[in-house]
């Protein structure tokens, strides 16, 4: 696991990752102004106040907007990762494991169908946990431990249907959950830090190619029953 981390930040000087990371923050940044924005501008609209009043209630319509920005985060993060996704494998792979044969494309569709459906799920459970939120320390604790597990899922699938059959990656993943769980742990961490967590999704993806290379290369027992496409 270590040894993934290092790797990852070692190619953060790789002009592919580079770029993948500066297409990300401008996603992510005209994100937020655009939502930011939007509430801005609806909140002066369906309020119907005027004066200061409605500086007032589009002041605290922003900061609100800032505060839901924040917790949906990591439901937003796995899509900004599909995005980009494709690019920051082949960086990594094409400078770590440069003898793997050729990426069998992931139908669009489907790549799409899976992100959302993760989404949807990290969207309600950080929604639902929000009452936990008068306890920080258990909020942060099941919110990490939650979001770990999600983003593990779906960081693991991003490198492994590159190269898997989905059964083959359904059990590989099933065997070793709990590592696949622990990086989506050190991912959704990332994701509370601010200014890190606007780059964690591009990390993330690096990260979890490595962390899916040693689980494969250390020969465990459980990688025999799984078959890597040729």
């Amino acid at each position: 696991m270590f040894s993934a981390v290092s790797k990852t930040l070692g190619q953060l000087n790789d002009p592919r990752i580079r770029r993948v990371i500066g297409k990300t923050l401008g996603l992510a940044v005209l994100g937020y102004i655009v939502f930011v924005v939007l509430v801005y501008v609806l909140i002066g609209w369906l309020a119907g106040l005027s004066g200061w009043l409605e500086g007032l209630a589009q002041f605290g319509g922003v900061l609100a907007a800032m505060f839901i920005a924040w917790f949906i985060f990591p439901a937003a993060a796995g899509a900004i990762a599909g995005i980009f996704a494709d690019e920051v494998i082949d960086a990594v792979e094409a400078r770590h494991y440069p003898g793997l044969s050729p990426a069998h494309p992931v139908p669009i569709l489907s790549a799409v169908a899976d992100g959302l459906k993760l989404a949807a799920i990290a969207l309600v459970v950080n929604v639902l946990a929000l009452p936990l939120l008068v306890i920080p320390p258990v909020y942060i604790l099941f919110t990490w431990v939650v979001n770990g597990w999600l983003l593990g899922r779906e960081y693991f699938e991003m490198v492994a249907f590159r190269r898997m059959d989905r059964a083959s990656a359904h059990e590989l993943r099933r065997r070793h959950n709990r590592i696949f769980t622990i990086a989506g742990v050190m991912i959704a961490v990332c994701l509370t830090i601010p200014f890190v967590n606007l780059v964690a999704p591009v990390l993330g993806a690096a990260f979890m190619v490595h962390v899916a290379q040693n689980v494969l290369n250390h020969g465990r027992t459980a990688t025999q029953a799984v078959k890597p496409l040729a």
